[in-house]
């Protein structure tokens, strides 16, 4: 199935995984093996891989900027004294910044060792997509609690942020884990519950001894005995990519893990743009055919109008041309006083277009004369015509009436010799 993918938990004792899929909470299939090599997956399998919380430390870092690149810069400044290594040692994954705060959790992680996790998943070839310490699988707790699943060691300790949380490499005992008390005392802001997980009635009453201990510090104890182990009960939490360590160099290129309501909004907004695309080029597509059309008539009325004697209407255009630039034969005086006609109107074309009702009904050339039928709105539009026209040309009006609203006239040009 497309959708499924192994959720694999590394433990000291060696891989607990699980085949799921997709918002299915129960696996298909399920148990543990000594190593990569025994692992149930085919190749090609799509993987989400859970690593030991004692190789990821999370930072609460506050740089005063909104640029995530100039943040990333400075984050190994901002970490340097609370770093083993040289800070380009390390690999920085900012998460969630929880709301109203001027700090940022980040995880850091060596690079040596997220390279050992993805190189050990690529040779086999799986695909990686998720990578997350155990304690960001824990669930998210309400804000003014915290989460500790003591069931086995390390101890996994959750905060309420968006993202955050430790791994506690001690033991369970009759006080409060040492690792535990001085994360409370660091804490930015004290919880008023600490609920924790246990499983059997000698954990459960171990950990019942931490509420003097804590009642001072003004935390009440929560304990919650479960049946599930660790990793059965991690392997039932959804997925999700709020601590993913597959950032810069080690992201994946692969995201279909996410759950899929968090893709819905930009879906349904592409979605709706595409639509708009396809109803916007649909309209523009039926003007541009209407006007095509449009031409084409008018092209085909114009020519029928030149050459009323014309039958065959193939092309008009390519028709229109050829009557066009055809010439008629010299004169009986042996004087080629010839004029083409492209030439005459393109003369002619400035001063007819000056008003723009004034229309040309048909013409008639000759080689030497040029005869317009126009219609023009008045006289006074006629008379203009005239007194352009007669500065190069030779010209004559053969007829003037006014009928039904317009002059109607006719008109002899020759070129002046």
């Amino acid at each position: 199935m497309n959708n499924e993918y192994w959720w694999v938990q590394l433990r000291p004792q060696g891989l607990y995984y699980a085949r799921r899929v997709d918002g299915d909470d129960v696996p298909l299939q399920e148990g543990e093996c000594p190593g990569w090599e025994s692992l149930p997956a085919a190749a090609g399998a799509r993987l989400a891989l859970s690593v030991p919380g004692v190789k990821v430390r999370t930072h609460p870092v506050s740089i005063p900027t909104r640029n995530r690149r100039r943040f990333l810069t400075a984050l190994p400044f901002a970490l340097e004294e609370q770093l083993f290594r040289a800070p380009e040692s390390y690999h920085f994954v900012p998460l969630a910044k929880p709301a109203n705060r001027a700090w940022t959790p980040v995880a850091v992680v060596e690079h040596e060792q997220m390279a050992a996790w993805t190189d050990a998943v690529s040779a086999r070839g799986w695909h990686l997509e998720l990578l997350t310490p155990d304690y960001l699988l824990l669930p998210e707790p309400e804000a003014g609690t915290w989460i500790l699943d003591a069931v086995e060691t390390p101890l996994l300790l959750r905060f309420p942020w968006p993202a955050g949380g430790a791994a506690l490499n001690e033991d369970i005992g009759p006080q409060p884990p040492g690792a535990l008390l001085l994360a409370l005392e660091q804490a930015q802001q004290q919880p008023q519950n600490l609920e924790v997980r246990v499983t059997g009635q000698d954990q459960y009453e171990q950990v019942g001894n931490w509420q003097s201990h804590l009642a001072e510090r003004g935390v009440e104890l929560r304990r919650v005995q479960v049946e599930l182990s660790r990793p059965a009960w991690l392997a039932r939490r959804p997925v999700t990519a709020a601590g993913n360590l597959l950032t810069g160099s080690y992201r994946s290129g692969r995201d279909r893990l996410l759950p899929a309501h968090r893709l819905l909004p930009a879906a349904a907004l592409a979605a709706a743009l595409v639509m708009v695309l396809c109803a916007h080029w649909f309209l523009e597509y039926s003007r541009i055919q209407t006007e095509h059309e449009r031409l084409n008539r008018a092209i085909e009325d114009t020519y029928r109008e030149a050459f009323p004697e014309a039958r065959n209407l193939v092309n008009p255009r390519h028709q229109m041309e050829q009557r066009l630039h055809s010439r008629p034969a010299p004169d009986a005086g042996g004087q080629d006083r010839r004029a083409d006609l492209l030439e005459w109107l393109e003369h002619l074309a400035p001063y007819l277009g000056n008003s723009t009702d004034t229309r040309l009904k048909a013409f008639n050339f000759d080689g030497r004369q040029l005869t317009l039928e126009l219609s023009l709105p008045d006289f006074e539009t006629l008379e203009v015509l005239q007194e352009q026209l007669a500065g190069f040309l030779e010209l004559r009006v053969e007829h003037a009436e006014f009928r039904e609203g317009r002059v109607n006239s006719r008109l002899h040009l020759e070129r002046r010799t």
